[in-house]
């Protein structure tokens, strides 16, 4: 009778602590499903906020425009707007178009929507895909400087200001230097900012793990 009765007890306290082992391991994939949720929402607006300074910096750049000679102290009618600056303006407002379209896709496509069958699973994807989305974002900045540099120089053969191949120009190197400055700056705040978010859903992940194994 001892003996069952301690076999009872047993089988009693092992279905406790299993019971018990179920509902912490629930409380902390609802804790990590939660704070998982955030970081993606985080991650969305982070788009949200790119796109909102790209239409800001292209609004500036149509109202400055036709005012930029007379701040730059040349002489003339306060507004002025060229063919070869409107050429210029048309320019620049479609490739920064093309990248608020970018984001654009990139921001309405972006899920926050963690699953509730696997967060583990879903936690893998998500790390997967913001490495993946860093590296087409990288490549896509890339192109489009690249783009600005064949087109402008292309532009200013057209209109007669130089041959597209006639870059040693101190202005010229400069506007070069200048923009490679920005695509390195830009590009290192990205990789700062995706290598942080990757990095936290990185430590959910081996949260989630740590507590599986014990």
């Amino acid at each position: 009778m001892e003996l069952d009765d301690l076999k009872a007890r047993w089988q009693k306290e092992t279905k406790e602590n299993l019971n018990t082992n179920k509902q912490s391991m629930e409380q902390l994939q609802a804790i990590l499903k939660e704070k998982t949720s955030g970081t993606l929402i985080n991650i969305r607006e982070k788009y949200k906020g790119i796109i909102s300074y790209l239409m800001v910096g292209l609004l500036l750049n149509i109202i400055i425009s036709p005012f930029l000679h007379f701040l730059l102290g040349d002489d003339g009618p306060v507004f002025r707007l060229t063919f070869s600056g409107l050429l210029s303006l048309v320019f620049l407002l479609t490739i920064g178009l093309l990248v608020v379209l970018f984001y654009w896709l990139r921001f309405s496509s972006f899920s926050t929507e963690v699953s509730d069958v696997d967060l583990h699973t879903a936690l893998i994807e998500k790390i997967t895909s913001l490495k993946r989305s860093f590296k087409q974002e990288i490549i896509f900045i890339a192109a489009v400087f690249l783009a600005i540099f064949i087109i402008g120089r292309a532009s200013s053969q057209y209109l007669g200001h130089g041959d597209f191949g006639d870059i040693y120009r101190k202005d010229i190197l400069l506007a070069i230097g200048a923009g490679l400055a920005i695509l390195i700056f830009y590009i290192s705040r990205r990789a700062k900012a995706y290598n942080k978010d990757i990095g936290t859903l990185k430590s959910y992940l081996a949260e989630f793990e740590g507590n599986n194994e014990q």
